[in-house]
């Protein structure tokens, strides 16, 4: 199944002055075979989680939401932080 992305505009430019991270790189980091997902909830939003690898091994933390499926909502994406690095690392090492 195709899934496809869609990005508010300006949130998009904020994430991209902040954290410097492209939509090339973190559509490229879904595609990681070792990334892991997981779910929490922000209000009475469901909010997910993904971890992986961009193609220029940038390990990225995304926020998305699930909209009309299989189209992924994205909120923001930054640098994985040490904890998620290394629960990152861990789960590929499996």
């Amino acid at each position: 199944m195709d899934i496809g992305f869609i990005w508010d505009n300006d949130k998009y430019r904020e994430v991209q002055r902040k954290h410097r991270v492209q939509f090339y790189e973190v559509v490229s980091a879904f595609d990681d075979p070792n990334g892991f997902g997981h779910m929490g909830l922000q209000g009475h939003t469901e909010r997910w989680t993904w971890i992986g690898s961009t193609t220029g091994m940038r390990i990225l933390a995304i926020i998305y939401t699930e909209e009309d499926l299989p189209l992924y909502r994205l909120i923001t994406a930054f640098d994985a932080g040490e904890r998620l690095l290394n629960d990152y690392y861990r789960r590929s090492r499996i």
